[in-house]
């Protein structure tokens, strides 16, 4: 089921860049939209059918019709506000996803268990819904758009492929989400494996293992928007300094075999990942030309899932073989190794988005 819906993100997605940022957004994000409806609630077909194949055909469906929308929201949030506030606006996205992590955790449950699947796909089609009514509601400027010019479509692909790879902050933050990602995929495996073999929990350790997850990106978010805002220096040192947090918590987290300090460096190091997760937007927002967003996001989308789905091969081996201890240690390091690589790169990086900035200003 995961590999259906996200494979389509890693083939498409970074061919799908050059339509969203050729398009009108509002379109896209609203068609998008009423799609995914269309196919989530087809997934209950599967159980009045009873035919297993028909949840990875829609599965897959779901995940290709959002191939545009993930890009294009990042790449509209520039349109709806100032870059002095973007931080803050992806502080609170990130929020949002916390709190809805946290909820929908505790009422998925309750709904599945007590009035049945079909149900629970009838409210994520209606959740689909419900944000194509708001999408249509909201209105923002697109000056920059490039729809007014016919699309050539491949020299549109190849100027997003030279963006990425000679913008500097571009192309680091690429990398680092690549390498992240090809030891992250292990953290979504180390979590079921904690609740039911380490804490001997069963789903109800794995159930509060993702509560507090939610609520350490929660929090996260909460630091950046609260201290970082509209200070691109900090936002710029935060993004290093809280891979390296994550590493050493992460690390700690895989040691203990006692719930109470697993939970709590899961906390801490779900904190860390909670001020990388809006900075990593963040940073991608304001380094780059807002024309050539779409095809950015596109291209660090895809090559983060596909990474991330040989990560969860590659973890998946490595936890039976070498053991949750120093599997874990070996996440930490990729993770260490990313916040010191780009600190490393701190006043080249930091000096590149002021220069940025300061063109995007004077136009």
């Amino acid at each position: 089921m995961l590999l259906c819906s996200s494979l389509p993100v890693v083939v498409l997605g970074p061919f799908a860049g050059p339509f969203v940022d050729h398009f009108p957004k509002k379109p896209v994000l609203f068609v998008t939209d009423l799609i995914r409806a269309v196919f989530a609630f087809s997934l209950s077909l599967s159980v009045l059918m009873h035919q297993t194949w028909i949840l990875y055909v829609a599965s897959a469906l779901l995940g290709a019709s959002g191939v545009l929308f993930g890009p294009a929201r990042n790449a509209v949030i520039p349109h709806v506000v100032t870059d002095d506030e973007l931080a803050t606006a992806n502080g609170l996205d990130s929020q949002g996803s916390g709190l809805i992590q946290i909820a929908g955790s505790a009422i998925g449950g309750i709904v599945s268990a007590t009035v049945g699947p079909i149900f629970c796909f009838a409210i994520n089609a209606a959740s689909y819904l419900w944000s194509a009514w708001h999408i249509l509601r909201c209105h923002w400027d697109e000056v920059e758009a490039i729809g007014r010019t016919s699309l050539q479509y491949f020299q549109s692909l190849k100027a997003g492929f030279q963006e990425a790879l000679h913008n500097r902050v571009v192309r680091s933050i690429i990398i680092i989400g690549m390498s992240w990602g090809l030891a992250g995929g292990g953290y979504y495996i180390l979590i079921p494996v904690l609740g039911q073999q380490v804490y001997h929990m069963g789903g109800l350790g794995i159930g509060i293992l993702y509560v507090i997850d939610g609520i350490g990106v929660l929090i996260g978010a909460f630091v950046v928007n609260q201290y970082a805002g509209k200070n691109r220096h900090r936002a710029t040192l935060w993004y290093g300094v809280a891979y390296i947090t994550q590493a050493l918590f992460f690390g700690a987290m895989a040691q203990f075999t006692v719930f109470a300090w697993g939970a709590l460096m899961l906390l801490l190091m779900r904190i860390s990942s909670g001020i990388i997760i809006p900075l990593d937007t963040y940073m991608l927002q304001i380094s780059t030309d807002k024309s050539v967003q779409g095809r950015v996001f596109s291209l660090h989308g895809s090559t983060y899932g596909g990474v991330m789905q040989l990560s969860f091969a590659i973890m998946g081996l490595a936890l039976s073989k070498f053991g949750i201890p120093i599997v874990g240690i070996a996440i930490g390091v990729m993770s260490l190794l990313c916040g010191v690589s780009w600190l490393g790169q701190f006043k080249t990086l930091y000096d590149r988005i002021q220069k940025n900035v300061r063109v995007g200003d004077w136009l």
